[in-house]
């Protein structure tokens, strides 16, 4: 390295992205004390969001599904920050530390990574925002399975048919991967669970998906996708599409067809929108509020500063639109940008981000799924067991895969655990790092 001055990275986000560029500087630049890495994240813990839904289906325990980022480092500092505000001319990040302590911290940096994810996107849908519930965050997972839990133990009570109907109505709205996952999870959960209610009736309970699109899983390939949607259907879900949300309520839903829905829950998988610091950032920025950047992951204009998973743009170079915003893209931006800081700070090559999707999986519920893997489509039995076998292998720490492991086994002997903690909801715009 040229000279003998300090570098400080600073990096803002512990999701997918931000961890993996984390962990890739640390393996770069062990040995070299010049070289201060900060890890910034408003939690202390890495949300392994896949299995969120399955938080919610009570088929894994919640504290499974998050990783503490203190243990992945050795040199890398971690610090469990929100972040407020960034400027960019000076070099400072200000964050700030719980209401309680009252901490702010002003930290310098000389190479900036921002990856601080999204935020849900409510699309100004009146009463969304305030009656309906997001799954961002594994806080969001434990609020709605304990909510779910919360309807039943209502309708076991309820002596109106109609009330009882009420509270056994659940709408997710959004169709794409988030809601499909949920929605099959959430299916599962409450036909396996229903037994334990006596005064409960099969025909009482009712899954609905509502999208604006044509299909659902618009990510996935067209006959997996319908293959889906029949086998959903089949399992007495209703799916609408072509259909938005227009209103919501505390005990209804609206939709833009005129159809009224009596439910006291919507699940909101609908959409995302730019972290408030990004949205406040002068770069250029897509119609979505995400950071352009270039082929090296760069924000044109502002040297030393890139911006990598939810919250940016990425060009591919083969089609012109951008990459998707998934974790195992995520995963090698981060890879890559970790070379490109390296690059920048010894003075060699940069190289672009080119990436090809290895696959899409999509789990179904009962025991079945969805897959496209390099080409190849599978669906039923054998894409779910490729789905858990892939996302186990992924998931990090040995102890977590222990843990994720055995929950599922005991998932295959036991009925779910209906036992319900009473989660103090909070409505907030809690951001989700990628």
């Amino acid at each position: 390295m040229p000279g003998n001055s300090r570098k400080r990275i600073l990096i803002l986000g512990g999701g997918f992205a931000g961890l993996d560029t984390a962990l890739s500087l640390e393996r770069i630049f062990s040995k070299d004390k010049n070289v201060d890495i900060t890890l910034v994240n408003q939690n202390n813990y890495f949300v392994y969001t896949p299995m969120l839904a399955e938080v919610v289906g009570s088929s894994i325990d919640a504290k499974h599904a998050v990783c503490p980022i203190r243990e992945f480092f050795n040199k890398v500092s971690f610090k469990e920050l929100d972040v407020k505000s960034i400027d960019l001319r000076n070099r400072v990040v200000n964050c700030f530390h719980c209401n309680i302590c009252n901490i702010n911290l002003n930290l310098q940096y000389d190479y900036l990574v921002i990856a601080l994810g999204s935020i849900t996107s409510f699309h100004n849908t009146p009463g969304a925002e305030e009656y309906s519930f997001p799954l961002k965050n594994v806080n969001d997972a434990k609020v709605l399975r304990s909510h779910v839990i919360d309807m039943f133990e209502h309708a076991e009570l309820e002596t109106d048919p109609d009330k009882r109907r009420r509270f056994l109505t659940f709408v997710v709205a959004g169709g794409g991967y988030t809601g499909v996952e949920v929605a099959a999870e959430l299916n599962d959960f409450i036909h396996k669970s229903r037994k334990f209610y006596r005064n409960v009736l099969p025909d009482e309970v009712k899954v609905i998906i509502v999208d604006h699109g044509s299909r659902i899983m618009h990510e996935m390939s067209e006959s997996l996708a319908s293959y889906g949607e029949r086998l959903l259907r089949q399992r007495g879900m209703e799916i609408y599409l072509k259909t938005g949300v227009t209103n919501v309520t505390q005990d209804r839903v609206e939709f833009d067809s005129g159809k009224i829905v009596p439910t006291m829950t919507v699940i909101w998988a609908a959409g995302t929108a730019p972290h408030p610091v990004v949205e406040s950032l002068p770069f250029a920025k897509d119609k979505g509020g995400r950071i352009q950047v270039n082929e090296y992951l760069e924000v044109s204009d502002w040297p030393n500063v890139w911006a990598i998973g939810d919250c940016a743009h990425i060009p591919n170079p083969e089609t012109g639109n951008p990459y998707p915003p998934t974790a195992q893209h995520a995963v090698r931006e981060g890879r890559r940008l970790a070379y490109n800081i390296e690059a920048a700070i010894i003075g060699k090559e940069k190289k672009p981000f080119q990436y090809m999707t290895e696959g899409m999986l999509a789990p179904l519920g009962h025991r079945s799924a969805v897959a496209e893997i390099k080409g190849f489509k599978f669906s039923g039995f054998f894409a779910w067991f490729l789905w858990r076998t892939i996302y186990l292998a992924k998931l990090p720490g040995l102890d977590r895969k222990l843990r994720v492991a055995l929950d599922w086994a005991l998932d295959l002997f036991f009925p779910r655990d209906i036992v319900q903690l009473k989660i103090v909801r909070r409505v907030t715009k809690t951001p989700d790092s990628h």
